[in-house]
């Protein structure tokens, strides 16, 4: 009984010591702005969830970020990296609470010298410290994410029900492993209820499973809630401007499936042991 408690408590010590900050990047299978707005509104859910967030977009895509993050002329991780800027200036404060900065200048490339690189990651590294969870919004840049902090951190895709963009998350998912190797992926339906979210992610884990002997993790549904569209004509995100919306409760469901904290209070409860 004693050793059963004690492997408990250590269990309990590794999800508290867990990785700060939480990097987590989103790469979808989805066409149009919906990367930008599942990232945002999560950004918002986890900021007001008590934690610090900051949104970083890491794409050369700079119509992106000017259009859905409003960074302007906001400067660059990469020129704080080549010393043009501070890295305070490239820090800008969001309507929703979330911090939000870009990798790339206006007319960046995902091409980088090595040096430039290992800086770039030294900057990026410097600035997720600052924060509780870092949500990059990227794509691949051959086969594999821009930097190597977003390699080793979390990555998360985003797709729906239509058999498309369910093709177009494993091929995601397989041009990753063919680059980094085996490792285990997040998994967001879009437009789903939570039945039919289960259905889609049953069946992209068992042929993961099967072909490429990964493991998926489900992190959750986001209905089809005319909410999201018309919270981001008012420019505000859903838990802001319709907080009872069905598309809330998802996000808000979502943001505590990545907060460490909720993960500490429910293995508390589970393991009934006492700080």
């Amino acid at each position: 009984m004693s050793s059963f408690r004690e492997d408990q408590a250590a269990g309990l010590r590794r999800i508290m010591s867990g990785p700060r900050p939480r990097i987590v990047s989103v790469l979808s299978a989805m066409p149009g702005n919906a990367q930008a707005r599942l990232i945002k509104n999560l950004g918002a859910s986890i900021q007001d969830d008590g934690n610090n967030v900051i949104i970083v977009h890491a794409t050369a895509n700079t119509g992106d970020a000017l259009t859905h993050y409003k960074l302007g002329n906001t400067p660059s991780l990469l020129e704080v990296a080549n010393q043009r800027v501070p890295l305070n200036k490239a820090i800008k404060f969001s309507e929703q609470g979330y911090r939000i900065s870009r990798l790339l200048p206006k007319q960046g490339s995902m091409q980088f010298q090595q040096a430039e690189g290992l800086q770039l990651d030294r900057i990026f590294g410097k600035l997720a410290q600052e924060y509780d969870i870092v949500l990059v919004d990227t794509v691949l840049n051959n086969n594999a994410l821009p930097l190597q902090s977003l390699n080793d951190g979390e990555i998360v895709i985003q797709l729906t029900r239509d058999p498309e963009s369910i093709k177009q998350a494993y091929i995601l998912i397989k041009q990753v492993c063919s680059q980094l190797g085996r490792r285990s992926f997040g998994i967001v339906v879009s437009n789903a209820s939570q039945a039919q979210a289960m259905l889609v992610f049953e069946n992209i884990a068992q042929v993961a499973r099967r072909f490429m002997q990964i493991d998926l993790e489900f992190m959750g549904a986001i209905p089809a809630d005319e909410h999201l569209s018309r919270a981001e004509k008012l420019g505000r995100v859903v838990i802001d401007a319709f907080p009872m919306a069905q598309a809330s409760a998802a996000f808000k469901a979502l943001a505590r499936k990545l907060d460490y904290r909720q993960a500490i209070l429910a293995e508390i409860q589970r393991t009934s042991i006492t700080l």
